[in-house]
């Protein structure tokens, strides 16, 4: 192994560009976070990452179960006898250290300026100084890590853990020292109490590698392998003691428990989706995250990877070089055959599932940009190698401007569509802190605000609509203002009576725009008064609308009508995506086409989910037909062909109602 980076003994401090890197990496993904993100979990697992993290600083494992609980369900939380989420506590830990800062969100963004320190320490191990130095380099200018560790994701903390397991693994190699056997497994334990799967792909070549090793060498190389297996055992009883504690079975994940063992199937119909999970599936899957990696690792024109062809070229006439080339690759190709056999690697945020192989991917790209001068000078002596690296330079330099400037952009913004899931800079996945500041300055005392999200249900998730609200309950439930799930009026009352000293009022509409009522028992009936309406909306929440007339754009008398006769009296209660999709769907069967293209309308208002858009948008182009708006049906059908027919891009298509 090289030992560039120790002088004397003494291991050299990394250069400026390191730091300068580390120190952009931190101030862009804070940064981020502050002003898109709102310092505030968007994703599922991120809520319940920072839930999780808030019984652990409430002094507990689980927290007893709230109130009716079926009011608080939310996606990847048990709420079956005790409180927690399914989640190993590697991340969650982490993000207690962040809210006993009072700042959570700031974990990830350190996470990421230590990674960049920590590619130049690989680069210097496993090649040399000046392949570490481009290894932080190209970490810190990597689109793919800014904007996932701008996030509350779990990803940058398993791939930083994973990375020092890397580089004690490749120190082992030249020096097996108990210690630096103990620090191995300590990373690796570390990654797997974070992301247990991701952990044992990872670290299945390495671990295989090391074996091999110390097998050939076992008198010098016994205290370093028992080291690493103290150090790995110590965290897997971790890891067995918790499931013990959570679920009360040592081999039962917390995931087992809210999903049942279909969320581990291989291939079949998995817990959370509404389709069999099949090897062609699996394929086209993982056909998607190769190229996702191909455009997000550094967001370069044509392809983020055209540097490995160098780095592999030069391995290829160093035989010393090759073979720690083709461990990197052989870390990434398990990971490939790793993550067939699971269902979830779908794309978010990028290949998400594939975020350990950041350092493998960046370590090699990092070698080939060091090498790529040398290599061509020598086809090429009239040039040199001082105009190749004038020409890498110019190169990397304009590719970098076109990540920020261009494919950045279109990445967290893209203009085709409105699907919170498809971009990241307004209500990333569905959830923000808009309607917790909308509410933040009211007088609302005591008091528990019951919401309903007039969206289609989420399939896999129907009872994750409400993370705007949950994102800010604690275990304790005691915070000023409690969020619920609207799940009827006969839990909204039961609510009440388990809450009598608190003010009730119910948030219905979206993540743009919706009314504040408050709520009072009548009978057995939940009676709403009008709407609170602020004398000033603050920055960046969702507008508090004064009648439910407000939630749809009424382009047409016709529209307004129809609307105003299904919004009278509290019949705006029950409004919703899936009720006007009903209404539409039967008076279209009734050959009542006018009223029933008025339903799907003011559904499309409403929905952004392109797959439930799908539907709605063909039986709208019907009912345009029957009613001699031919011109309208042809923009539909041409939408769809401009769509590919997939389900995308389903968006602008009649801005002037609304959709």
């Amino acid at each position: 192994m090289s030992d560039a980076g120790v002088v004397g003994g003494k291991r050299r401090l990394p250069p400026w560009p390191v730091w300068t890197g580390a120190a952009f990496a931190f101030l862009f993904c804070a940064g981020y976070n502050i002003l898109v993100f709102d310092r505030v979990p968007h994703i599922h697992d991120e809520a319940a990452y920072l839930f999780q993290a808030r019984i652990f600083l409430a002094g507990g494992v689980t927290a007893p179960l709230p109130p009716v609980p079926e009011a608080f369900d939310f996606p990847h939380v048990v709420n079956v006898e005790r409180w927690y989420t399914i989640y190993p506590p590697g991340f969650p830990l982490l993000l207690a250290l962040g809210l006993l800062a009072g700042a959570p969100w700031l974990i990830n963004p350190l996470l990421a300026a230590f990674a960049v320190i920590l590619f130049f320490g690989l680069g210097a191990e496993i090649y040399d100084r000046r392949t570490g130095v481009a290894a932080a380099v190209l970490g810190s200018l990597s689109i793919w890590h800014l904007l996932m560790s701008s996030t509350m994701m779990s990803h940058t903390a398993s791939m930083v853990f994973n990375a020092l397991f890397l580089l004690f693994f490749f120190r082992s190699l030249r020096e097996p020292t108990f210690g630096r056997g103990w620090a191995a497994g300590a990373c690796l334990g570390a990654a797997f109490l974070i992301r247990p799967y991701n952990a044992a792909v990872f670290g299945l070549p390495f671990l295989i590698v090391l074996g091999v090793r110390s097998l050939s060498g076992f008198k010098a190389r016994w205290r370093n392998l028992l080291g690493l297996a103290l150090a790995g055992g110590i965290c897997l009883g971790a890891f067995l003691a918790y499931n013990t504690a959570t679920t009360g079975s040592p081999l039962k994940p917390g995931y087992i428990a809210r999903y049942g063992p279909a969320y581990s199937v291989i291939f079949g119909r998995a817990a959370t989706l509404d389709y069999d999970f099949t090897p062609l599936v699996s394929a086209l899957q993982i056909g998607e995250n190769m190229a996702a990696i191909n455009s997000d690792l550094f967001g370069w024109p044509l392809t983020s990877l055209w540097l490995l062809p160098f780095a592999f070229w030069a391995g290829w006439k160093r035989r010393e070089e090759r073979g720690r080339d083709l461990l990197l690759l052989a870390g990434f190709a398990s990971m490939v055959v790793g993550f067939f056999f699971f269902w979830g690697a779908f794309i978010v945020l990028g290949a998400r599932m594939f975020f350990d192989a950041l350092p493998l991917l960046i370590l090699l790209s990092a070698k080939g940009l060091t090498r790529a001068p040398g290599l061509l000078a020598a086809r090429t002596p009239r040039l040199g190698e001082a105009v190749w690296r004038k020409a890498a330079a110019a190169v990397l330099a304009l590719s970098t401007i076109y990540a920020f400037a261009v494919r950045f952009p279109a990445w967290a913004a893209p203009s085709w569509t409105e699907w919170y899931y498809e971009r990241y800079d307004h209500n990333m996945c569905g959830a923000s802190a808009w309607v917790g500041n909308a509410l933040e300055p009211l007088d609302l005392g005591r008091s528990v605000v019951v919401m309903k999200m007039l969206y289609a249900p989420l399939t896999g998730f129907p009872t994750g609509w409400w993370g705007s609200g949950f994102l800010y309950d604690t275990p304790r439930m005691n915070g000023r203002v409690l969020f619920a799930n609207d799940r009827g009026d006969g839990v909204t009352r039961e609510l009440m009576r388990a809450y009598p000293d608190r003010a009730f009022y119910a948030y219905v509409g979206t993540l743009e725009k919706g009314l504040l009522v408050p709520l009072r028992e009548e009978g057995t009936a939940v009676r709403r008064g009008p709407p609170v309406v602020p004398s000033v909306r603050p920055r960046r929440s969702v507008e508090l609308l004064a009648s439910p007339e407000g939630l749809f754009k009424m382009y047409s008398p016709g529209f307004r009508a129809f609307l105003e006769e299904r919004l009278r009296g509290e019949g705006w209660a029950a409004l919703d995506v899936e009720s006007l999709r009903a209404e539409g769907a039967r008076l279209q069967q009734a050959r009542e086409f006018r009223p029933a293209a008025y339903a799907f309308e003011a559904a499309l208002q409403l929905e952004k989910n392109p797959k439930v858009r799908w539907p709605i948008l063909i039986s709208l182009g019907q009912c345009y037909v029957k009613t001699g708006q031919a011109a309208e049906a042809r923009r539909i059908s041409d939408k769809f062909a401009e769509a590919g027919y997939r389900g995308k891009k389903l968006f602008f298509i009649l801005p002037e109602r609304g959709f």
